[in-house]
């Protein structure tokens, strides 16, 4: 699927498929219509919202906080890096989301 100027591509990539509805081996993509404004705060939720697992998975115990094991790209650069939840989101973006690997 592409994006237009009015949407974005959610992406999930590996186990974090599992959340919605993939069975953890593959990648899933969604598009998600936006509004003027929007952030990726507001993006997440409302797709979150559409998928009772992945709102369990991604949010801290139902707080705007995301929790600790998905990991977020737009557009190639990690969250925290070149954006935040409050970062406003542009028609075509393209959000990852991925499960953190965890190991020792």
């Amino acid at each position: 699927m592409s994006a237009d100027n009015q949407s974005v591509v959610l992406e999930f990539l590996a186990w974090a498929t599992i959340f919605v509805g993939g069975d953890g081996s593959e990648s899933r993509e969604f598009t998600e219509e936006i509004e003027p404004g929007d952030t990726l705060r507001d993006v997440l939720k409302r797709h979150s919202g559409k998928h009772q697992e992945l709102n369990k998975a991604l949010w801290d115990r139902g707080s705007d906080a995301l929790s600790e094991h998905i990991e977020i790209a737009v557009n190639d650069a990690l969250l925290g890096i070149k954006h935040s939840l409050d970062s406003e989101i542009k028609g075509g973006d393209r959000i990852i989301l991925m499960g953190q690997y965890m190991g020792g």
